[in-house]
């Protein structure tokens, strides 16, 4: 939308004039100048053409009437409701030319300078017209005035702020089943004089679905389509818009817009429907007296704001002509600037909390600068968005949090504020807004503005707004300067915020991560705990089968043999317990598991192995379950040899030590000996018969260690080895 001069009077009847309105002469067939109506309609509704709702809505109302004309002179008028009730009449339409059936105009208006806009609507509605032809002196036709073309230039916007849509239901319709033929449609429209066809749902019929406008029926007809055969449901406009019958007019007109829809079904609270509200409605029910005055109070403050800019007072606002401040007030201006963007930088360096920034930020703009509305406006991706942070004087209606889906905005606006633009309005009337915007500037009582974009890199985040809502206002300089260094450094405090969160939510997320875990660790564990359990538990069964079994046996070779195996399987199954016991299921204290197994042997072979001292040398070593049940089980063959063999006669002096300690990081030395009759010197111990020795040596060679015998004093083995799959962990006591 152009700028609008604010020197031309908002009560002008000029803009309300469609200077190119579709004209025939008499003797134009009738079914060309339907197809003429029809065509208007359908390239208003292509949906490439994207065309604004100002401009559909003029385009549309073009396209309702056909003004018949022999040269300049106007003769006739043929509108749409006309060409309806001819469609419905059956008439053969063939035959008949324009000047057969069309209207002598009811009344005309003569265009002169005394001519106002609310000359026009008054003839409009005093007549009951919805065309007004407008002629000039010698009665040559000139344009064209309709309820749309009034709507346009008419700023009403405060009044209807205040209005409910209960107030302003004017048009008539008629309802019909879904199934109905457009042709049965035409007749009850024609019959009842109505403008719009609501569709309603089977089976009761009370629910509304679509509807069918005159417009749509002429368009099917100038197809030549037989109207008889087509139902009404596959032309009806859908999705329909319901509102409340105390909703705002404006408020209601906006969501038209945003909605891209040319009527709202108004109903009651209880759902019962009260008929159909146009862009027009207003025009034909509200007070003239009143509109008039709403329109005449506007035109008085946008002239005393234009006389107040040509003559300044010493108190009014005006930008100064030279940047460097001349005056102490204006010095004292920008002292209160820099005040309030020092105390910015600093609470954004003290705290991460970005509402509260944001919020003390709009709170020190709106005293400072005594605006009316202090915002911070955060887009959605797709340029919708919502008031995030507001300061707003007492008495106006709260933006706070409001979802705002301002379509006209996202693409009229959004890509110019994210090349840095600002945008400086001292009057919203006068500032070549479009009509949506105005609206809802409006709704939020906002007369003028001053808005600058909040940017990170090329992202557009959102808008800082300053709003006046008393009346226009001139803005200064110092403060579009002083909104756009505040927008830097809120795109700071919002970079740092967003991190901040990210952050957290990294960490949050690591937390769950280790959480889960260590819930998964620790039911891994349980598991592991249990099948340690489970295997000492059936190790332990078989041990016990063979103790049951050797009752029976006679033979002391069989019953030793049998000794022997259960003693072995004890070995194994005490190393499952003790890691069963452990809270490390991956090593066992391995000086605690040599205490309780050579306990085990001592009791297995009797009274005389009691009389045998037992001396264990051996710091705290960890060994894994693979190094651990190989080394217990030599252990457990050497210490088992020297009971049974090395002491024929009991002694006090009988001893047998065992001595285990490492010699480098992952080496480790065994010694068992004792000081018996010693090892027969004709046996070699690494290729005997002997089943303890041979399992002796091959678990040696599972460590990857070797053996040695020596056979001073008694019988020593020394055996060195390495930790199988990870280095022994070996604490040193004292």
């Amino acid at each position: 939308m152009p700028q609008q001069d604010p020197s031309i009077s908002l009560l002008s009847l000029e803009p309300a004039i469609d200077r190119r309105p579709l004209t025939v002469s008499p003797d134009t067939p009738l079914l060309e100048v339907i197809t003429i109506m029809g065509k208007a309609h359908s390239s208003c509704v292509l949906p490439g053409l994207g065309l604004p709702l100002d401009a559909l809505l003029i385009s549309q109302a073009r396209g309702s009437t056909i003004l018949v004309t022999q040269g300049s002179q106007l003769l006739g008028i043929f509108t749409q409701k006309e060409a309806v009730e001819l469609i419905a009449s059956g008439r053969n339409l063939d035959l008949l030319t324009i000047a057969q059936v069309m209207s002598p105009p009811v009344i005309v208006l003569t265009e002169s300078e005394e001519s106002d806009i609310f000359e026009a609507l008054s003839l409009l509605r005093q007549y009951q017209i919805s065309h007004l032809p407008v002629v000039d002196e010698r009665g040559q036709l000139t344009g064209l005035v309709t309820y749309n073309s009034i709507h346009q230039p008419l700023p009403l916007d405060e009044l209807l702020k205040s209005r409910q849509l209960a107030e302003v239901i004017s048009t008539s319709l008629i309802s019909a089943p879904e199934t109905t033929s457009i042709l049965d449609l035409a007749r009850l429209m024609a019959q009842h004089k109505v403008d719009f066809g609501v569709l309603t749902k089977a089976p009761d019929h009370s629910l509304p679905i679509g509807i069918v406008a005159q417009p749509d029926l002429i368009e099917l007809f100038a197809l030549e389509l037989d109207l008889s055969q087509i139902q009404a449901r596959t032309v009806m406009s859908t999705p329909l818009l319901y509102l409340d019958a105390d909703e705002s007019v404006l408020a209601a007109y906006w969501q038209m817009q945003q909605e891209k829809v040319q009527q709202v079904i108004v109903s009651e609270p209880s759902g019962s429907l009260l008929g159909i509200v146009t862009f027009c409605s207003f025009l034909t029910t509200l007070e003239l007296e009143a509109m008039r005055k709403t329109v005449e109070q506007l035109q008085q403050s946008i002239e005393r704001f234009e006389a107040q800019k040509r003559h300044p007072s010493p108190s009014s606002f005006v930008t100064p002509e030279l940047e460097v401040p001349e005056t102490r007030s204006e010095l004292l201006e920008q002292l209160k600037c820099s005040r309030i963007l020092t105390a910015m930088a600093l609470r954004i360096r003290e705290s991460l909390n970005l509402d509260e920034i944001l919020k003390t930020a709009v709170d020190e703009v709106q005293q400072f600068l005594k605006t009316d509305r202090t915002i911070v406006y955060c887009f959605n991706s797709d340029f919708s968005g919502k008031v995030v942070v507001e300061s707003v004087a007492e008495g106006l209606r709260p933006a706070l949090n409001s979802t705002i889906q301002d379509t006209c905005f996202g693409k009229n606006y959004a890509e110019a504020y994210k090349q840095g633009r600002t945008q400086v309005i001292e009057d919203i009337y006068t500032a070549g807004l479009t009509q949506c915007h105005i609206d809802i500037l409006v709704f939020y009582d906002i007369r003028a503005s001053l808005v600058v974009p909040i940017l990170q890199g090329e992202h557009l985040w959102g808008l800082l707004c300053a709003y006046n809502c008393s009346g226009p206002r001139s803005w200064r300089d110092f403060e579009l300067d002083l909104l756009k260094q505040l927008a830097t450094h809120m795109a700071i405090a919002i970079q740092q915020s967003e991190l901040y969160q990210q952050l957290e939510t990294e960490l949050a997320e690591r937390k769950r991560a280790e959480e889960q875990l260590k819930l998964s660790l620790r039911e891994k564990e349980i598991l592991l705990k249990e099948v340690h359990h489970r295997v000492k538990n059936n190790l332990q069964i078989i041990s016990s089968l063979l103790r049951l079994q050797s009752d029976y046996i006679q033979d002391k070779r069989a019953l030793a043999s049998f000794k022997d195996s259960q003693n072995r399987i004890r070995s194994m199954a005490l190393i499952h317990e003790k890691l069963y016991q452990s809270k490390d299921l991956v090593k066992i204290d391995f000086a605690e598991y040599l205490r309780d197994l050579t306990s085990n042997l001592l009791h297995s072979y009797g009274a005389n192995a009691q009389e045998i001292t037992l001396n264990i040398n051996v710091n705290e070593i960890w060994f894994t379950i693979d190094t651990a049940i190989s080394c217990g089980l030599i252990i457990n063959e050497l210490v088992s040899n020297s009971l049974k063999h090395a002491f024929p006669h009991a002694s006090s002096e009988n001893k047998v030590e065992i001595d285990i300690r490492p010699i480098s990081d992952n080496n480790f030395r065994l010694v068992v000996s004792d000081n018996g009759i010693g090892f027969p010197q004709d046996i070699d111990f690494q290729n005997t018969e002997s089943l303890g020795l041979q399992l002796v040596c091959t678990f040696v060679e599972q460590l990857e260690g070797t053996i040695e015998l020596e056979l001073t004093g008694g019988t020593t083995f020394i055996i060195t080895f390495e930790e199988l799959g990870a280095a022994g962990r070996i604490k040193k006591n004292g």
